[in-house]
């Protein structure tokens, strides 16, 4: 059996126990025994649904690193929640979709106030309003609101005011610059924040088309004004946002030296960048939970997109892969050629140069000459 042959099975063979093993593998994203989901959303470990399945840090975060409360909803479904709002996604990535209570202020046409007025807060250290994901707005026509909170450990206030005129005329759907609607961007490490809003006349002079102002986070890609949203907005108690959460309270390399560094194999370390505490992440060629001891594993990139050519197969290696020569190929110069041609090659050159070494010889021989030149390639006497 040749060595190219040779080596062209036993590459195969490795490929198949690579498959084998990679069919075997499943990305854990929970503890052993510990369930990693809630009904559609995914539970992965530092958070868990029962106690032992969480991260347990109680120094740094209220009630434990963040048990989660797999609960039913309305329809019977179960519904996932941290303290008393809705989660609908958590990220590996340091993100966590919920559904945070909406801001309302409403009046009847006198001018009385309803008792449905809501001042949301969420008073957690351990949790950040993301910066790159969310926004504050207010909406109504007689209205101005404030969001609070502790921004770099001290008190934190900021207003957004939004007025109209006693009709709609001048309201634009789309737009959100102070008539009928206003934004703010989010401060960078905003946490524990409470926001409301108020109305400066009671709404009276808009109560016809807006009886309520509205203060509210809420994610920046599932809000565009709409000047519906001076009635409607009352009937939505609650509206997306995203939280911001990171491991503790410790840079990457104090968490390291002093022992308490959750960080698994094949995984680096970031520090966050909107609070404190850190994040982890599996290395390049890897995939999985990073939290976990053994969360980071490897990615086959054979059974993705590679690089691998027609001529070539893809072999798996851990955190990487590498194409090898099909049978009938082998490389040269970074190419895989067929060994035919290059056998076809070298005995054409042999050859040739066989003829030529015959030719001079017998050129020395007629012309008793010590040298020859045939096709400007030389021979001498020996």
């Amino acid at each position: 059996m040749g060595f190219y042959s040779m080596l062209v099975q036993v590459t195969w063979v490795g490929v198949m126990l690579t498959i084998m093993a990679a069919a075997a593998i499943a990305y854990p994203l929970a503890l052993p025994n510990c369930s990693d989901s809630c009904g559609d959303v995914k539970i992965p470990y530092p958070f868990g649904t029962t106690e032992g399945c969480y991260l347990n840090d109680t120094a740094n975060i209220d009630n434990g690193y963040d048990s989660i409360n797999c609960t039913s909803n309305a329809q019977g479904q179960p519904q996932p929640m941290i303290w008393n709002l809705n989660v609908t996604n958590i990220s590996i990535e340091g993100e966590m979709d919920i559904l945070m209570y909406n801001g309302i202020d409403c009046y009847n046409q006198s001018g009385t106030p309803l008792l449905n007025k809501t001042k949301p807060w969420l008073r957690v250290s351990s949790f950040t309003v993301s910066v790159t994901k969310n926004k504050f707005v207010a909406v109504g026509c007689d209205t101005y609101a404030y969001l609070n909170g502790i921004l770099n450990g001290e008190p934190f206030s900021v207003d957004c005011l939004s007025k109209c005129t006693n009709n709609t005329h001048n309201i634009v759907n789309g737009s959100c610059s102070g008539i009928g609607c206003c934004q703010i961007d989010i401060p960078k490490g905003l946490r524990s924040i409470n926001f409301a809003a108020y109305s400066f006349k009671s709404h009276k002079e808009v109560w016809s088309f807006n009886p309520c102002s509205f203060a509210f986070i809420i994610q920046r890609d599932k809000f565009n004004f709409s000047s519906a949203y001076l009635t409607s907005l009352q009937n939505n108690r609650t509206l997306p946002m995203v939280l911001d959460w990171a491991i503790g309270n410790e840079t990457c390399e104090v968490a390291l030296n002093k022992g308490n560094y959750i960080c698994g194999a094949n995984s680096n370390c970031s520090n966050h960048t909107n609070g404190s505490g850190y994040h982890c992440n599996c290395k390049e060629g890897y995939e999985g939970n990073p939290y976990l001891k053994d969360g980071c594993q490897d990615i086959d990139e054979c059974k993705g997109i590679n690089n691998c050519t027609n001529k070539q197969i893809c072999v798996n290696k851990p955190g990487n892969y590498e194409c090898l020569c099909i049978k009938g190929y082998h490389l040269e110069s970074a190419v895989c050629v067929s060994n035919q041609s290059s056998l076809a090659i070298h005995l054409a050159v042999g050859e040739y140069l066989y003829y030529i070494s015959l030719y001079c010889t017998l050129g020395f021989m007629l012309t008793n000459r010590g040298f020859c030149h045939v096709y400007s390639i030389s021979c001498w006497e020996g």
